[in-house]
């Protein structure tokens, strides 16, 4: 019901292209396709379940463009694991760009989704009254609220990435640590549950590295998505695990009362990796993103 193609997109940053899976719909048509602009969230990359989405969605009669960020995934980009707001922000720009210059596709109904760290993109993105979406999908979004840590970890993150802006600066190979890793200890992301969470949505081909630079963590206090919600210039569905301890519930909530561009799913009992492929509550969360794109961009 679909096929799937690779394509290398030049990335803002000369010579770095993006690697990109675009899905088509085998139906036919005369009319351009609706599209979905899609990548993944923190320290991820396309093969961790973005295919699931992206076949349900060509299924449904929209194109997909699914992209790895500069320095991710199989993208272009030295050094490795880093992790730039900006930069990611612009990859989706480039890749959105892109898709308004083809002629198969229609410029007017473009999709924005992101899951997770992506989901904080995609409601940024919305607001954004230059790029003009059609509709924004962001699925357990980051919104800017985290589960707190211990003042040890803090202390740990600030000496770690304090070194590596030093090795960095003087283009040496960054300090790494985990991406994920269980409570209590040195990583990222330690919430209970994220270990099996994550790893749950690795593909035996994945090549998933459990690595991120230390100073990639200082990007992330300050994106705060939720400030952008009276900007929101689309209908953005937000599709909420009600128990997630990763994303906290508290930041979908504000953006669903501060603007009325929001619809916001919960999905009761569900934690933050539950609606992912595979996972429990994963037939709820699809079926509510269908229903949302076959409300407001009917194929």
């Amino acid at each position: 019901m679909f096929t799937k193609s690779t394509l290398k997109i030049p990335s803002f940053h000369a010579g770095w292209d993006l690697d990109v899976w675009q899905y088509l719909p085998t139906a036919e048509t005369s009319k351009p396709l609706p599209v979905i602009v899609m990548a993944h969230g923190f320290g991820a990359n396309k093969t961790m379940g973005l295919s699931h989405y992206a076949e349900a969605f060509s299924a449904a009669g929209y194109a997909c463009l699914v992209f790895d960020y500069r320095r991710w995934g199989a993208s272009d980009g030295t050094p490795r694991q880093v992790l730039v707001v900006n930069e990611q922000l612009e990859d989706y720009r480039t890749v959105i760009k892109y898709a308004r210059q083809q002629a198969h596709f229609d410029p007017q109904r473009l999709v924005v989704w992101g899951s997770s760290f992506s989901g904080g993109h995609s409601i940024t993105l919305s607001s954004e009254a230059n790029l003009n979406p059609v509709a924004a999908i962001a699925q357990c979004p980051y919104t800017g609220l985290t589960a707190a840590n211990s003042p040890l970890w803090y202390l740990k993150i600030a000496a770690y990435s304090a070194v590596d802006l030093l090795k960095q600066a003087l283009n040496l190979s960054p300090v790494y640590i985990p991406i994920i890793s269980e409570p209590g200890t040195l990583g990222a992301l330690t919430s209970e549950g994220t270990v099996p969470g994550m790893m749950a949505i690795v593909a035996s081909e994945s090549p998933y590295q459990n690595e991120i630079s230390a100073s990639s963590l200082l990007q992330v206090p300050g994106y705060q998505p939720m400030k952008n919600a009276k900007q929101v210039t689309c209908p953005l569905l937000i599709v909420l695990p009600s128990e997630d301890n990763l994303c906290l519930p508290e930041g979908a909530h504000h953006i669903a009362k501060t603007t009325t561009k929001c619809e916001l799913v919960s999905v009761s009992g569900a934690g933050h990796f539950d609606v992912y492929h595979g996972q429990p509550y994963h037939a709820e969360s699809l079926s509510a993103q269908l229903e949302f794109l076959k409300k407001h961009v009917p194929v």
